[in-house]
């Protein structure tokens, strides 16, 4: 109903603007390219856009790719983590109505920078791109490879988020968009805004400017996850062995998200040669998550209507009558907050050859997390009918929606805090020489960070098995899921509202003390707060310096040579010493990183360039932290063994030697096609291995341990195609049409311990798909301008395991991605806008593979995820210069 109601609406807009006056008089298109760059043109809108990406690509001393302003305001995107899937090179995964993992070239080890420093959120090493609005930054830049004076980039390479300054403006401007963004699944309409104010003085001391920008994202989502559990069971059933997933589960993802933002900056220019400045960003983060849990169980009970697959004894569909388990539902509720400021002075000296430029700046964020989860179970006699191809399940003989058929099962709770400070200061030099010697310039700079980081964390449960009716809570039938599609025939159940557990904690930890069973998790139920413990304490101090000379020959060929050192002190502290012989809890190490490269103009338009560059990642705090050991437990031999989960401060940073080059023609304004190969040769993989030994206090011990294991190789091709169709052989009208196209291939392996412990395996690297690629149309002319981009990527595996006599595997196949933003220049100063996002709604798939000793491999459905489709509709304006 609502996808009809939107395309009407995008038609009535489309011959609203072919038919409207101001038509005849816009600016007509860009007139085709010629040699001379510096000849005068006018252009704007998405021309703008592609002629800025196209220069900051062309001139740039690295390999880097980038989104600007313009481009970014006419995306149908939040976050920049949505806006970063549209470069060449970038894969996201997308989870609750949003992009949230983000790789570069194959890998998540980038470092995150905003206005070229450091940022971070709470105790990681990376800021969530996602914490970003769109809406708010001039640009973003995806740095492929290193120089030397770039802060020290991550294996996959380094993403600078650009925000916009006063004297990036005329003079005075206020702006801002305000649109309301509807759900499918989740079914909400919230407001959102960006308002942006700035100006520019001339006073007695020199040119001053001011900007203020402040947003607010706020999204309902809900994504629908049916599932198939990760053991293939084999029991005997009427006298056949049957092997098949025997749980299965309907999750929901569902909660209300919103990220407020803002940022200040103050120019002051007291002479032609100076400038100081200020900065202020803060971020914010508000998720309030609403999720839920449907399990049946299928074993036991009696069966009937079994399907198996052809010449196997591999079930596929079936019924059970009063299966052994119970059905199980959990309702949770979740609220995280993330806080994160960051406060920068600086100045820049320019004065003839000589440029100087000194930063200084604070960071501090802090993350605070709470979960409430009651737990419900219905052992009333019922039938299920399940199919495992699809997955999906029906519960018949109770009425699931009445809370009197549930019986309560516990309350689980959470608590956690994370924070993150550091202080960072850099100076830099650069002495130009000329532009005509084989040397051009000099540039030499240091950098000092002092970085804190905290994690602590604590849970516990209490059982309690009352009536659900009895629970101090407000029950209701949960919103449903699977909107457009038929799967999943059981949809709604009796829930406890996400208030109501919210607002009576104190009374639901009272009942569980009245009535319950006592704590879990070794904390004693109280009716007060559980207080989070000290996972690990950590602080790090690096210096770095570095020194890079360009140099020339001629007006073709021109490069860069440099290396930078640095050294890095780290203090790890855990919550409870492991008594692991010699395990410490620091270390210290120097990094060089040298890197060179070149470009080469063939002609004017045609430029080969070929880089090197060594690069490498730090281990997260939290894989450097000693651990906590469990009490002990059963082994099944008649002993006792305790488990446990320990970091490993003897980790070192995980390296990689990179190799790249890059054939690039640039054949107009706003058009180039470039080809890109690239290899990246990997040391130090970290990964999760499990020791057992004796210790002589604690006894017998299951250690699970980050350690650094093999080499691995990285090689891949990028190819991009950008233009407006502004050439002379093209008819008037179709030269309103432009695309982008961009493709990437990956072959991406390193070593695991899949088979063995002690032999690594060869494997493809979790997460990591072999191909991806975008396609954009545009089209732009008089007011109306319309984008459509579609992006697909391959698939990926994304578990491997050795689970005893079983190597057991997951492989995700991710969907084709439509989006769809038009927008309407009303008034001059004036914009109308619609976007549709995620058009086509095909679910996100996972599959399992269990290859058992003595079996054959069985393969079935892991889990869907149906995602969020999201509608908008508002208004952007701009008044001044």
């Amino acid at each position: 109903m609502r996808s009809g109601l939107f395309i009407r609406c995008s038609a009535t807009v489309l011959a609203f603007a072919l038919a409207s006056p101001v038509w005849s008089q816009a600016t007509p298109p860009a007139a085709p390219a010629v040699a001379d760059e510096e000849a005068e043109i006018v252009v704007t809108g998405f021309r703008e856009s592609l002629e800025s990406t196209r220069n900051l690509k062309r001139n740039s001393v690295q390999v880097v790719d980038s989104v600007v302003a313009e481009d970014i305001g006419k995306l149908p995107d939040l976050s920049v983590a949505e806006t970063s899937a549209r470069i060449p090179g970038v894969q996201v995964i997308r989870v609750g109505g949003e992009a949230s993992r983000v790789l570069v070239r194959g890998l998540p080890d980038f470092t995150t920078t905003y206005n070229g420093r450091e940022i971070f959120t709470a105790e990681t090493r990376v800021v969530a791109l996602q914490d970003f609005p769109s809406s708010n930054i001039a640009a973003l830049e995806v740095f492929k490879t290193s120089t030397a004076d770039l802060v020290e980039p991550g294996l996959a390479g380094l993403v600078n988020v650009r925000s916009r300054r006063p004297f990036d403006f005329d003079g005075f401007q206020l702006s801002g968009s305000a649109w309301g963004l509807h759900t499918k699944q989740g079914q909400g309409v919230t407001p959102n805004f960006n308002l942006l104010v700035t100006n520019r003085f001339d006073t007695g001391i020199g040119e001053i400017g001011i900007l203020l920008n402040a947003s607010l994202t706020d999204m309902q989502y809900l994504d629908s996850e049916p599932s198939n559990t990760d053991f293939i069971a084999d029991p005997n059933i009427n006298g056949r062995v049957t092997r098949f997933p025997d749980i299965q589960r309907l999750f929901y993802r569902s909660g209300n998200r919103k990220r407020p933002s803002g940022n200040v900056a103050i120019q002051w220019k007291p002479s032609d040669t100076l400038e100081i400045y200020a900065e202020g960003l803060y971020q914010g983060f508000r998720n309030k998550i609403d999720d839920r849990l449907l399990a049946a169980t299928l074993f036991g009970g009696t069966y009937s209507n079994l399907v198996y697959r052809d010449g196997s004894n591999l079930l596929r569909s079936g019924t059970v009558t009063n299966p052994g388990g119970e059905l199980f539902s959990f309702q949770g509720g979740t609220y995280n907050r993330t806080d994160t400021y960051q406060l920068a002075v600086g100045a820049k000296y320019d004065n003839g050859p000589f440029k100087l430029s000194f930063d200084v700046a604070r960071t501090d964020t802090t993350f605070k997390g709470s979960t409430e989860s009651v737990d419900r179970i219905l052992t009333a006699p019922r039938t299920i009918d399940f199919d495992l191809s699809t997955p999906q399940f029906t519960v018949r003989g109770v009425d699931i929606a009445d809370v009197a058929n549930w019986r309560a099962g516990g309350l689980y709770e959470e608590n956690q805090r994370a924070t993150g400070k550091d202080w960072q200061a850099r100076a830099d030099a650069t002495y130009t020489v000329g532009d005509t010697g084989l040397l051009r310039s000099l540039q030499a700079g240091i950098r000092y960070v002092d970085r804190e980081a905290l994690r602590e964390f604590a849970n516990r449960f209490g059982a309690v098995n009352t009536p659900a009716s009895a629970l101090p809570l407000t029950f209701t039938n949960n919103n449903p899921g699977f909107r457009g599609t038929t799967t999943q025939p059981t949809r709604v159940w009796a829930s406890p509202t996400y208030n109501s557990i919210r607002n009576s904690v104190t009374a639901l930890r009272q009942f569980i003390i009245t009535n319950g069973n006592g704590g879990g998790f070794g904390l004693p139920f109280t009716t007060a707060a559980i207080v989070p413990q000290p996972i690990f304490n950590a602080s790090e101090q690096t210096l770095a310096g570095y020194a890079q000379a360009s140099i020339g020959i001629g007006d073709s060929v021109e490069g860069t040579v440099g290396v930078r050192g640095v050294r890095t002190k780290t203090r790890v502290t855990g919550g409870a010493a492991t008594n692991i012989p010699g395990f410490g809890n620091g270390s210290e190490y120097t990094d060089w990183l040298p890197n060179a490269s070149v470009r080469w103009r063939i002609t004017p338009e045609l430029q080969l360039r070929l880089s090197y560059a060594k690069t490498r990642t730090r281990p997260g705090f939290g894989d450097l932290a000693p651990g906590t050991i469990g009490a002990p437990q059963p082994d099944g031999q008649g002993g006792t063994f305790r488990s446990g989960f320990s970091g490993n401060p003897f980790l070192r940073p995980f390296e990689s030697q990179n190799y790249d080059a890059s054939l690039e023609y640039y054949f107009s304004r706003t058009g180039f096609v470039s080809v890109a190969a690239f290899r990246r040769d990997l040391d130090g993989f970290i990964q999760n291995r499990e020791f057992r030994f004796i210790d002589p206090a604690l006894g017998n011990l299951r250690i699970t341990q980050p350690q650094n294991t093999g080499k691995g190789k990285i090689e891949g091709v990028e190819a991009q195609l950008q233009t407006f169709l502004d050439f002379e052989f093209v008819p008037e009208f179709f030269r309103s049409f432009g695309v982008q196209a961009n493709y990437t291939y990956l072959d991406a392996k390193t070593d695991f311990f899949l088979t063995s412990p002690t032999v690594p395996t060869r494997d493809r690297i979790l997460g990591v798909s072999k191909w991806s690629y975008n396609l954009v149309g545009l089209f732009e002319r008089g007011p109306l301008s319309a984008r459509l981009t579609y992006f697909k990527r391959g698939p990926s595996r994304e578990t491997a395991q050795n689970r005893g006599d079983d190597f057991y595997t997951e492989d995700a196949r991710y969907p084709g991605r439509l989006d769809l933003s038009v927008n309407v220049n009303f008034h001059p100063r004036a914009t109308l806008f619609a976007d549709w996002t995620n058009i086509a709604g095909k679910p996100f798939e996972q599959y399992l593979s269990s290859a058992r000793a003595g079996a054959p491999r069985a393969d079935y459905v892991r889990f869907l995820r149906f995602e969020e489709t999201t509608y908008s509709v508002g208004v952007r304006f701009k008044l001044g210069k």
